[in-house]
């Protein structure tokens, strides 16, 4: 599988990356009773890929999060790490929507990017915190 890099971000010494591969030939193992997914991934309308958030300096890495099996469509692959930021309070979690949706406080809109993001960052900042010149993002 061939990651690429397809968004980054630099601190004053590290770089945090995420890296998509295209899951080719993915069999869908959600909910898909009546095959509608699975046609639409085999037919080039919807993708499959596995994503990875790097926590680097230089080539080395020192922390990671990896998540397996996402589907979107072809056309839309980018909503995956950027979604979160929609410009819609209704579509990210935010004060906003915890306020007026109607499910009340406890409403939770999953998106996985960030919390990689966080996580990546975590396993570095855990990895190198007893390396004084080294400390992490």
């Amino acid at each position: 599988m061939r990651y690429e890099t397809v968004w980054s971000f630099k601190t004053a010494r590290f770089t945090v990356e995420l890296q998509i591969a295209e899951d080719y030939g993915y069999q869908y193992d959600g909910d898909d009773e009546n095959g509608e997914t699975q046609a639409a991934l085999d037919s080039g309308e919807y993708v499959a890929f596995d994503s990875r958030v790097v926590v680097k300096l230089g080539s080395i890495s020192y922390g990671s999060d990896y998540l397996g099996g996402s589907v979107y469509a072809a056309n839309e692959v980018e909503q995956f790490w950027t979604a979160h930021r929609d410009s819609d309070p209704m579509n990210r979690n935010c004060s906003i929507l915890r306020k007026t949706h109607p499910a009340g406080p406890n409403i939770t809109i999953c998106h996985y990017f960030p919390d990689m993001v966080r996580q990546a960052i975590a396993e570095a900042r855990a990895l190198l915190a007893n390396v004084p010149h080294m400390r992490a993002a």
